[in-house]
């Protein structure tokens, strides 16, 4: 075995540890360096993985789904946390594997600063909104909202501005994701400040 075919399998034999699969296409040979034969360099593509659930929930009413979805959306807690974006992680059980890309954004919180200041955790109340006729489901998508109230409360004393928040689910059952139904897209409005 080569050198490229060695860093080729030592990258696949990698993201097989880590839970990635992985397939190798061939790629039109480049020149090397020193003038002599052409040396085929593999293409490694990741192919997506179901996202984590939940040990011992049923994922097959959307409501409690996009529920606990939200409920974790808004589980910061700065005393055992380490980034804003690990409550986004924990949501990502509830969740289809395209929104676990995106967490890297959460950790984009201006927030976080302050919270860690006072050592703050988000006091969450998570009530059902029904602001309009529910859209016809057919069994595959469903939408959900639910109503946040949201206040960072410090160990200090110290208490942030209650957010006041709708969250909408748009969940789909079954597919890549697993059995049972998954968020795939959320909207947050914000319903004001106090």
């Amino acid at each position: 075995m080569n050198a490229p075919q060695q860093v080729a399998a030592a990258v696949i034999l990698a993201l097989a540890v880590t839970g990635c699969a992985a397939k190798t296409e061939p790629t039109p040979p480049e020149p090397n360096a020193g003038g002599g034969s052409p040396v085929p360099r593999p293409i490694i593509v990741a192919v997506p993985v179901p996202p984590p659930t939940k040990p011992g929930f049923s994922y097959t009413d959307p409501g409690p789904v996009c529920q606990r979805f939200v409920t974790s959306l808004y589980s910061a807690d700065s005393r055992h946390d380490a980034r804003p974006s690990d409550a986004y992680r924990r949501a990502m059980r509830f969740a289809s594997g395209t929104l676990d890309g995106q967490s890297a954004a959460a950790d984009h919180d201006g927030r976080w600063t302050t919270w860690t200041a006072h050592r703050a955790y988000l006091q969450a109340v998570v009530t059902p909104f029904d602001d309009a006729q529910p859209a016809a489901e057919n069994g595959i998508n469903a939408l959900r909202a639910y109503r946040v109230s949201a206040t960072p409360v410090g160990e200090d004393g110290w208490r942030g501005r209650t957010e006041h928040s709708v969250v909408d689910c748009a969940l789909r059952r079954s597919g890549p994701d697993g059995p049972g139904g998954r968020v795939t897209s959320y909207e947050v409005r914000l319903a004001g400040l106090r």
